[in-house]
């Protein structure tokens, strides 16, 4: 499912512009080096380190709307894309996730710098 994909611009944007979004990382990623103190803030609020099996369970507790925005972000972009497709599959309309993944967004974000 491409419509549910975001890129490195779009991640950034997100997170720089500090967009209401429900950030879901299930592997120790760290994205704090990457940001000022502001945007860092924001990810605080937004991210939640979970297990890919958690997620479900997760948006229902915390009575995320199904219109609202979810990012999934894993190293590679395999366990996000199928937690994308479960939520979409469940209803949840804005469920995103990398392609690739943090090594993906790594990638562009140094390419970015040239």
């Amino acid at each position: 499912m491409s419509f549910n994909t975001i890129g490195f611009f779009q991640f950034d944007n997100l997170l720089r512009n500090r967009v209401p979004l429900v950030l879901i990382i299930l592997d120790e990623i760290d994205l704090n080096p990457w940001y000022d103190s502001l945007t860092k803030m924001h990810l605080e609020v937004v991210s939640h380190h979970l297990n890919a099996s958690q997620i479900q369970d997760f948006v229902k507790e915390k009575k995320v709307d199904p219109q609202f925005g979810i990012l999934i972000l894993d190293l590679d972009g395999e366990q996000s894309k199928k937690a994308a497709e479960t939520l979409d599959k469940a209803g949840y309309l804005n469920a995103f996730y990398v392609p690739g993944g943090y090594q993906q967004l790594l990638t562009e974000k140094n390419q970015n710098k040239n």
